[in-house]
């Protein structure tokens, strides 16, 4: 996983070209993602959409090359966004990631989600993949120190751990993922104890395993989907992870 600061004036409030304000950029939510635009493979400037009275379009043909991440931190007072980029094979993110250098632009959209833990819910479950991890990190920072619950992260070695800080009655699970085991997430869900009262479920990581959870907590757990956030981040067979 390689972490990049991006920074600008525009992170700032700022008035575009056509003359509309627009507001400093914010992410009030653990889960918040933007969309990074990138350019096409062969071309060196990312393709924008149009905007005009405030209206979004697009050119004929000629949509933005946008991929979705999690905003890991954001530093209002420095202008300073973090994003963190799983690196693996080869695609438009991962690929940019590792050549980015100080001084490489990149145009960015949103937050386009904002979600908070909701209040009175005293325990938590939250269960993803390496790509949740920015967000898991961001949520166990955000927790209140008396919160309770368990974080299952399923990594694909054993070496991918991180040292997240979570509270003392929060149990995170690293869960690296074996050949043998498809979804490592599910399996260890399944044999979780349950407490006596409604979670706060946050699911994140690829598209299928996510769905099975939210199925087996809605209808063998009796967890209500009210209860329940839940993004599929990747689909297994398609091209990368995060949207790569």
């Amino acid at each position: 996983m390689k972490r990049i600061t991006l920074a600008g004036s525009q992170l700032a409030a700022f008035v575009s070209e056509d003359g509309a304000a627009h507001p400093a950029f914010a992410s009030p939510g653990f889960d918040d993602d933007i969309r990074l635009l990138f350019p096409y493979p062969g071309e060196s400037e990312a393709v924008l959409p149009l905007i005009e009275n405030g209206r979004v379009s697009f050119a004929a043909g000629r949509r933005p090359l946008a991929r979705a991440y999690s905003v890991r931190r954001y530093d209002p007072e420095a202008r300073e966004l973090d994003i963190d980029f799983v690196l693996h094979g080869h695609g438009v993110a991962s690929d940019w990631a590792r050549r980015a250098a100080p001084g490489d632009p990149m145009h960015i959209a949103g937050p386009g989600k904002t979600s908070s833990r909701p209040p009175g819910k005293r325990w938590l479950l939250a269960a993803g993949d390496d790509t949740a991890i920015p967000a898991i990190a961001r949520l166990l920072e955000e927790l209140p120190w008396h919160a309770r619950g368990r974080v299952l992260i399923a990594v694909a070695r054993d070496e991918h751990r991180q040292e997240l800080p979570a509270p003392p009655g929060v149990q995170l699970s690293w869960l690296p993922r074996e050949p043998e085991a498809e979804q490592p997430l599910l399996d260890a869900v399944r044999s979780l104890s349950w407490p006596d009262e409604t979670p706060f479920v946050w699911l994140a990581g690829e598209q299928s395993e996510v769905q099975r959870i939210r199925r087996h907590l809605t209808s063998e757990r009796g967890v209500p989907a009210s209860a329940i956030d839940f993004t599929g981040y990747w689909k297994r067979g398609s091209e990368g992870l995060s949207g790569d």
